[in-house]
Order: C-alpha cells, then sequence, then structure tokens
C-alpha cells in the first residue's frame, strides 16, 4: 500500500483499523511505498516531489503507525518500508524526544521508540548512497535489512552500483 492514501490520512489513522485487524490476523507482509500526499505537493518551486517528500513521506506513514499504535497492536503484521527508511532512521532521535507523552501513547511503546521503529523492515532500494545507507545501517537491525531496486521507476544500476562501496 502507499505512505497515505490521497485523502491525507497516513496509516496509523484510526480510519484504517479494520484493516490492520485483518492483516494482523492474516500474519501478513506488507510492503508500503511513498507517495505524496496532497499537502506536500509542489511546496518548493522548480523541485520535483520524488526529489525529497517521497523520503518524507514514509517518515509520516511510520511516525503516523507508531504515534496510532499499528506497531504494537498488530505484533503479527510485518511491515517493509522502502529507501533505507526514508528520513527515519536520519530524524529517530528526533522523533523519539518529540513522542507524545500521554498514558496511551506511551503504552504503545512499552520498550521505547527505537524498539517500535525497528520492528519496520528496510528495503535498500535506490538508498545505497553512503549516507542513507550509513543512518540506515545503524538503526536498522541487521536481521531487517532487505533488497529492492525500486525497479522499473528507477534503473536497477541506481541501487546496485553503489553496493560495492557500501561495505555490505
Amino acid at each position: 500500500f502507499y505512505t497515505n492514501d490521497n485523502h491525507n490520512r497516513w496509516p496509523g489513522d484510526p480510519y484504517f483499523e479494520p484493516m490492520w485487524k485483518e492483516l494482523n490476523r492474516r500474519n501478513a507482509i506488507v510492503y508500503m511505498h511513498p507517495w505524496v500526499g496532497p499537502c506536500c505537493r509542489d511546496l518548493n518551486v522548480g523541485v520535483s516531489n520524488f526529489m525529497s517528500e517521497i523520503d518524507f513521506d514514509t517518515t509520516r506513514a511510520c511516525t503516523s503507525m507508531l504515534a496510532g499504535g499499528v506497531l504494537h497492536n498488530y505484533p503479527n503484521v510485518r511491515i517493509i518500508i522502502p529507501h533505507s527508511g526514508g528520513t527515519m532512521p536520519v530524524l529517530a532521535g528526533r522523533i523519539k524526544d518529540r513522542y507524545q507523552n500521554d498514558p496511551q501513547h506511551l503504552s504503545y511503546i512499552p520498550n521505547g521508540v527505537y524498539a517500535e521503529l525497528q520492528k519496520f523492515y528496510f528495503d535498500i532500494a535506490h538508498a545505497t548512497f553512503p549516507m542513507p545507507l550509513a543512518a540506515m545501517l545503524k538503526f536498522a537491525p541487521p536481521t531487517h535489512i532487505l533488497f529492492g531496486t525500486d525497479y522499473s521507476p528507477e534503473p536497477i544500476e541506481s541501487t546496485v552500483n553503489e553496493l560495492p562501496k557500501s561495505g555490505l
């Protein structure tokens, strides 16, 4: 599924609760791909929405699932996020420090914000450049790192050409 529904709802929204319940019942593996939501299109004149908003929308979706309790309440769903996690690994400390401090939200993070965010699986598609890969490798558990290429919108080479220099 996409990171948002094109109506300014991200996956942690209560609207999606029936979907998460069913996915959890089925022990589903879910691949989530970013899409620029209506809120955030054409923010910068002359800058493609896909230059940066794709990675920010991945983070919006991840924080939505964290704050909406999806990661905690539906432990049988395994969620794959692309592009080495977008900006989420870089912003994980800020997310931790700004997480809501009320009883309901605290109940969603029994082992802390990092532990919940590290439940995601990270596809390295089009994000094997040294900077995103470094952040993702520092944050993601090694067992949660997956290979993907983002082909066909992106040439396979944009992922695989960087791998020999990655240290993996």
